[in-house]
């Protein structure tokens, strides 16, 4: 499977290939020490006895777990203890799957990131589907109304919801508030107008497509997308904690998110995941480093992710691919450091768990990364 491309798009691969060589460290750099595992469970206790995660952890190198453990509650009805198996809701960690699924197809020949709206859905409006592209829905730039804005969306039972063309026409086609390309505005409905770009042509429901493409290859047996109507078993419940008592979540009907967040998960099949983008296992390596650079003037936004590097006290400054996911309770991190093929990955549901604060400096994760990014004793000076 080979990328043709263009004059142009080599001139931008050959700028890739020269951003990710300036920002790089050493790829054999390794985890700092033998004591790592205690040192990130003392982290995550730490913020776990301070009702600020319930949840598991993740931490591996080049195919080697070093680190896996489970804190909290996934049930607190039935006092069901969270173990490495459950399944959790990742939210918007989808986007990363969906833009691989559309990275895939712009391999095949069958889509172009420049192709519009209006190529691939001929009936979208015309005046805006014929000036939003593929990667303007990528990189969140598309300048279509937030879907978040429509009150009730998320909660509706409206059976229609199941229909992504409809979903497209009825909350996903308003004016624009901004050219298309010029101002990052997050959007759910742009991975929902991906979505039914993916069925529209491929003849395929998304659901099947990350079935065969991505889930199914990678034998992630745990991992679909979520439809209320179904029993799905060891399925974590989301919670809130404030002045000393758990509440249920805020409710959302988790389907409706479709391409943009439906997804459930358990964090062996996100490893499974982020391997197989290490190693190329679905996109070239061309194709992968297309998907993963980032636009600065964005704020760093990638193809379904955010790609930066960020300097540790202990000196390292190591490239990091970052997708977060976030709904009701449910809050997901999935960071990989490529060039190490370093993963960190946590899964929470519980609604203190801040997971999202790396760019400050601090927090949970931040600390963690502090920890494998530690200069190793057994190091020359």
């Amino acid at each position: 499977m080979h990328l043709r491309f263009s004059r142009p798009l080599v001139f931008c691969l050959m700028l890739i290939l020269l951003f990710y060589s300036a920002l790089s460290v050493s790829s054999e750099t390794a985890i700092s020490s033998e004591n790592l595992p205690a040192k990130i469970d003392t982290i995550v206790q730490k913020y776990h006895d301070f009702r600020q995660f319930d949840g598991i952890v993740l931490v591996a190198q080049k195919g080697k777990i070093l680190y896996k453990k489970a804190f909290g509650i996934a049930d607190r009805e039935w006092n069901i203890p969270i173990t490495v198996s459950t399944k959790f809701k990742i939210a918007s960690i989808t986007k990363q799957f969906t833009a691989l699924l559309v990275m895939q197809l712009v391999e095949r020949g069958t889509l172009k990131l420049e192709g519009t709206i209006a190529d691939y859905l001929p009936d979208y409006r015309k005046d805006t589907g014929s000036k939003i592209t593929l990667k303007h829905l990528l990189t969140h730039t598309s300048g279509l109304p937030n879907l978040d804005e429509n009150a009730g969306f998320y909660q509706s039972h409206d059976s229609q919801l199941s229909s992504p063309i409809y979903v497209v026409k009825s909350f996903c086609s308003g004016d624009l508030i901004s050219e298309p390309g010029l101002k990052f505005n997050y959007n759910n409905a742009d991975y929902i107008i991906l979505g039914a770009i993916l069925e529209k042509v491929t003849g395929k429901p998304y659901k099947q497509l990350l079935q065969t493409e991505i889930l199914q290859p990678l034998n992630m047996f745990s991992s679909g997308l979520v439809n209320e109507e179904t029993v799905l078993g060891n399925l974590a419940r989301g919670y809130t904690y404030n002045n000393g008592i758990y509440t249920n979540e805020p409710y959302f009907r988790i389907q409706n998110f479709y391409a943009a967040g439906a997804m459930y998960a358990t964090i062996d099949d996100l490893y499974l995941w982020d391997r197989a983008l290490d190693i190329n296992r679905l996109l070239s390596k061309s194709a992968t480093m297309v998907m993963f650079t980032p636009s600065q003037e964005l704020g760093y936004v990638a193809l379904g992710s955010w790609a930066y590097t960020l300097k540790m006290s202990g000196g390292a400054k190591p490239l990091f691919v970052e997708r977060q996911g976030s709904i009701g309770a449910f809050h997901s991190l999935n960071l990989r450091a490529p060039e190490q093929e370093i993963a960190l990955i946590l899964l929470s549901n519980l609604d203190n768990s801040d997971l999202f604060t790396i760019y400050a400096k601090k927090g949970l994760p931040y600390e963690l990364l502090q920890a494998i990014f530690e200069p190793r004793t057994d190091e020359p000076k």
